[in-house]
């Protein structure tokens, strides 16, 4: 930005991410800023960014081309979720496992 002439105006953006700055936001919350934000990144970045269970990542390596990051740098590293039979149980509840019980 330094050797561009004074009067060069900024590159319009392709993508444009807004967000609430109070004094008081729970910059914590999922639905209101921590899932736009992470949807938003996965447009810009055309990838997933959620994280997932071994078995899916397991799955995810037979049946498509890219891994999702979390795969890549976790499961393929032999580092993944810490499962427990409460959060397996839960993850079955919400769809994302098969219960093979």
């Amino acid at each position: 930005m330094r050797l561009r002439p004074p009067d060069w105006p900024l590159p319009r953006p392709d993508a444009i991410h807004h967000i609430v700055e109070d004094f008081l936001t729970d910059w914590t919350a999922p639905n209101a800023h921590i899932l736009p934000l992470r949807r938003f990144l996965e447009n810009c970045l055309s990838t997933d960014l959620r994280n997932f269970f071994a078995e899916s990542c397991f799955l995810f390596a037979f049946t498509r081309q890219k891994l999702p990051p979390s795969c890549q740098q976790g499961y393929l590293r032999m580092q993944g979720l810490v499962g427990s039979q409460e959060l397996r149980h839960h993850a079955v509840q919400a769809g994302l496992l098969q219960d093979y019980t």
